[in-house]
C-alpha cells in the first residue's frame, strides 16, 4: 500500500538535543531536553501560524512563521507557549523572540532564533506545514 501523505507532510522523528544548542522544530515534532529517557523539558511545536507570499503574486505581506509550542517538564506537567511575546523593533537582532519558562521549580529561557522553508513549494503555491523548519535554543537560568 502506499503512503498517502507527501514527503512534505511525513512527520519528523523526535529527538534529543542538550540545554544552550539550537535545534530546529518542523510541524508537530517534539525535542527532549537533555534525553529521550526521562527529560527535563520536552518542547513540541504543536502549530506554526505562518504567512507565505508565493511566486508570481505581490503581497503586503512577506513570509513569516510564529510558533505555538507545548513545553512539558518532567512531571508530566504542560504549558503553552504562544510568540510572539516580544516582537523586535528591529530587523538587525540575532532572535525573533525570547521568554521565560517556568518548569520543575526553575526558570529557563527559551529564545525563537529563525525559521526557514526546507523545501521551495512550486510557481502560485504555499509550502507545506512540514517545510517550514523553526529554530529554538533553550538555556537554564540560574535561579
Amino acid at each position: 500500500m502506499v503512503d498517502p501523505k507527501t514527503e512534505a507532510e511525513r512527520s519528523a522523528a523526535d529527538f534529543a538535543i542538550g540545554f544552550e544548542q539550537d535545534f530546529a522544530l518542523h510541524h508537530q515534532q517534539q525535542a527532549f531536553l537533555p534525553a529521550t529517557t526521562s527529560p527535563e523539558l520536552t518542547v513540541r511545536l504543536d502549530e506554526a501560524y505562518t504567512t507565505y507570499c508565493p511566486e508570481g503574486l505581490q503581497c503586503i505581506v512577506g513570509p513569516s512563521a510564529w510558533p505555538k509550542l507545548a513545553i512539558t517538564d518532567a512531571q508530566g506537567q504542560t504549558q503553552e507557549v504562544r510568540l510572539p511575546k516580544n516582537r523586535p523593533s528591529s530587523n538587525r537582532v540575532t532572535w525573533l523572540d525570547t521568554t521565560n519558562i517556568k518548569a520543575n521549580g526553575r526558570r529557563y529561557l527559551l529564545t525563537y532564533t529563525r525559521w526557514e522553508i526546507e523545501q521551495t513549494p512550486e510557481k502560485g503555491k504555499m509550502p507545506a506545514k512540514q517545510a517550514w523548519a523553526l529554530w529554538f535554543r533553550v538555556a537554564k537560568v540560574n535561579p
